[in-house]
């Protein structure tokens, strides 16, 4: 089972995750993290898995967000040319673009 690492450090990995630095650096600069607050030093593979999922999530968000503008841009171009705009239209592409 995978250890459960402190708040302190998982916030750390927050901070320190930039996608212009390999996982390998992240890990050494959250291993001295972890070495300055006392805890367990986080093992290579537990590092990469938590990166690799925080940047997935931030991927996914940004393309809902992404999504959700043009569905916005949509329905301000409509009311601007005086068109009707569906509401049950909307809230469904609003519903599938969060559900993806």
């Amino acid at each position: 089972m995978a250890p459960r690492y402190d708040a302190r450090l998982v916030a750390a990995l927050v901070d320190l995750d930039d996608r212009s630095l390999a996982i390998a650096e992240i890990c050494r600069r959250l291993g001295d993290v972890a070495a300055s607050i006392g805890v367990p030093r986080p093992s290579y593979v537990h590092v990469r898995r938590l990166v690799r999922a925080k940047r997935e999530y931030e991927d996914v968000e940004r393309e809902q967000r992404a999504t959700l503008r043009a569905i916005g841009g949509d329905v301000v171009t409509k009311i601007m040319l005086g068109r009707f705009v569906d509401p049950y239209d909307v809230a469904e592409r609003v519903r599938i673009a969060r559900s993806s």
